[in-house]
């Protein structure tokens, strides 16, 4: 197919064509069903090889890879390819967000068990080991805002930011990942991102250090 022919569809999709999402789901699942588990194989090789297996299963990335076409809010991807490791991206960081919120309930889990003075340990009650509740429900409260302003930005660039902010990763890995034309236009993308990120913290009474 030709690239007018390609873009269309793309277009389609994201304009909520439910026939072009249909289409897009079944030809690239397979190919970003193996990016994906090539990605998760180098995250969780060490500390999480039990995770492996539960994301090698057709529903969970069919599941994940339709939302992430239902929600489309960008079409210009080169070629194919691009979209393919796009989605993948996508649906690698959706896995990567369960596996943190599993986590962190389980460290809660932890924290809530040891509370009992009778419970703990004298290492786990060293003093200044964590935060006081106060400084948490702080910490709690800004990252809740954050979470509601990246809510606001398209998926791809939330990803985008994620990405270069705290995986830091460079603008070409960037390009690749989320099927930008070149290095520059990964750039410029990011800068957009970031600036509409702070101008919706400052909305919020957040004042970030640019």
């Amino acid at each position: 197919m030709n690239d007018a022919g390609w873009q269309a569809r793309v277009r389609a999709a994201a304009a909520g064509d439910a026939a072009a999402q249909t289409a897009l789901v079944d030809e690239f699942y397979d190919p970003v069903q193996r990016l994906v588990h090539q990605r998760l194989q180098l995250d969780f090789r060490r500390r999480h090889p039990w995770i492996l297996p539960l994301f090698s299963t057709r529903d969970v990335v069919h599941d994940v890879l339709v939302d992430a076409i239902r929600r489309l809010d960008c079409t210009d991807f080169p070629e194919p390819g691009a979209f393919a490791a796009y989605l993948a991206t996508v649906v690698r960081h959706h896995l990567l967000d369960l596996v943190r919120f599993h986590e962190a309930e389980r460290r809660d889990a932890r924290r809530n068990r040891t509370e009992d003075p009778g419970q703990t340990s004298a290492g786990e009650r060293t003093p200044g080991a964590e935060p006081s509740p106060e400084l948490s429900a702080a910490l709690r409260e800004r990252a809740a805002l954050l979470r509601a302003a990246m809510a606001e930005l398209g998926q791809r660039q939330a990803t985008l930011l994620e990405l270069r902010m705290v995986e830091e990763q460079s603008f070409p890995e960037i390009a690749r990942a989320l099927g930008y034309a070149s290095e520059d236009t990964a750039r410029q993308a990011f800068l957009d991102a970031q600036a509409r990120l702070l101008l919706k913290l400052r909305t919020r009474g957040l004042r970030p250090e640019p």
